[in-house]
């Protein structure tokens, strides 16, 4: 008889969350892993803004975009004692508890219940669906996954109440616990299952893992410390299921989409075979990458958004913090793209606040300098993620509550710099409104 296994993506608990093509890819990929492998999977995305009993119980329910993107559902909640000074609203993003638990009443008990978990200070979130499932099914084994549970490994162990804390992949790590499982890479992985879904606006993938640079404020090194790439067959059969469930839109997931050396192969499958879907590029891409041949083919082939890392003007700060893209990389990836076909509001730009080396007056001069060029900015909130270079900086360490990793906060500035940064916020929104 195979062995029955419950799938948990949990809430957000945040200030603010919005379905920016968010699934849990990383849960999909154990879920079509586990299924290859003879389990039964049950699956529950508390975000899943489509979830049959979430639209019988919610009469007015967000709408999507044109590219599936949209609001989740929320409602108000209390803050945790840390944020209590905080003056924004809190709140509970996705299905209702009450449609959470009708759901679960409807789940047959499993032999075990794999919860997965995202940024580290939506902690709470995380830990009110572990009550509530040991609560329904009080004698199965929880097991916890993902990159809170991997980065903040001993808060978990601690807090959670999960049965058991998996650090790290769990395709490499979960035969601890399934001694019938084999292990398996990344590149090896079944697709992962979006036929769980009832409706999907878009899918997300991965053609690669890693990322070739070390920046001292991202995780990607210790989360993925290996460069893993897909080959362009199995990145184009990928695609092609997904057009097969008529998906019309693929966000890529990858941190450096543009270093996978398949990359410009795929670009030329995909104009070869006529796929028509659009793609999008959430995670930012790196402007030294760029070529006019890469640009000419991705516009060829579908891509609608455009997203660019920058972070900041400055050449002389990079070199201290990434050592990614220096400013003539970005006006030339820019002008790659415009020559390609892009028009300027498919161009995106990504810059960084909150980070103590980047002052209020580079971030505005920063804001200036993109705006000439008629795309759109979006301020990037730095976050303090345990394991980098500018967490250690801060002199957070792993006492420290996951709460005040919040970059909504902006947990690295003080009271007048934080000021500073909501006046800068302001003053891009009165920029855009001139445009």
């Amino acid at each position: 008889m195979s062995k029955k296994v419950l799938l948990v993506n949990p809430w957000i608990y945040d200030f603010k969350a919005y379905d920016f093509w968010m699934k849990p890819l990383g849960l999909l990929y154990v879920a079509a892993y586990l299924r290859k492998a003879g389990f039964e999977i049950n699956f529950i995305d508390c975000l899943d803004r489509y979830h049959p009993v979430l639209m019988k119980n919610v009469s007015k329910l967000p709408k999507s975009d044109l590219f599936g993107r949209g609001k989740f559902y929320t409602q108000e909640i209390e803050k945790p004692t840390v944020y209590q000074h905080i003056t924004r609203k809190y709140r509970r993003y996705g299905m209702p508890p009450e449609v959470f638990k009708q759901i679960l009443d409807g789940v047959s008990e499993p032999d075990s219940i794999l919860v997965t978990s995202i940024m580290t200070y939506w902690y709470p979130g995380l830990f009110d669906v572990i009550k509530i499932l040991k609560t329904r099914f009080p004698k199965t084994p929880v097991i916890l996954g993902g990159i809170y549970a991997t980065i903040c490994y001993e808060h978990a162990r601690e807090f959670s109440r999960a049965d058991y804390v998996i650090k790290g992949p769990a395709e490499q790590n979960l035969v601890s616990i399934f001694p019938e499982l084999k292990p398996v890479s990344f590149e090896h992985l079944p697709f992962p299952a979006f036929d769980l879904y009832s409706k999907l606006d878009y899918t997300c993938m991965l053609t690669s893992q890693g990322c070739p640079f070390s920046c001292v404020y991202c995780a990607v090194p210790n989360l993925s410390p290996k460069l893993i790439y897909r080959d362009c067959t199995s990145i184009i059969s990928e695609i092609s299921n997904y057009q097969n469930m008529s998906i019309k839109n693929i966000a890529f997931y990858d941190d450096a989409l543009l270093a996978n050396p398949s990359f410009s192969l795929v670009l030329d499958e995909i104009i070869r075979r006529n796929i028509k879907m659009q793609f999008h590029t959430p995670n930012g891409l790196h402007p030294r990458f760029f070529n006019q041949g890469l640009a000419d083919k991705m516009f060829a082939a579908g891509f609608k958004t455009i997203y660019l890392s920058l972070e900041t003007t400055d050449c002389k700060i990079h070199e201290k913090i990434d050592n990614k893209v220096t400013l003539q990389e970005f006006i030339q990836a820019f002008e790659y793209l415009k020559k390609s076909g892009f028009s300027n509001s498919q161009i995106h730009a990504y810059l960084m606040i909150g980070l103590p080396e980047i002052s209020v007056e580079l971030v505005k001069q920063s804001i200036d300098f993109v705006h000439s060029l008629g795309i759109t900015v979006h301020l990037v909130e730095f976050s303090p993620i345990p394991g980098t270079k500018a967490f250690e900086q801060l002199g957070f360490d792993e006492q420290t509550n996951p709460c005040l990793h919040n970059n909504t906060i902006f947990p690295a500035l003080n009271d007048e710099m934080k000021k500073q940064m909501l006046e800068i916020k302001a003053y891009l929104s009165k920029l855009e409104l001139t445009v």
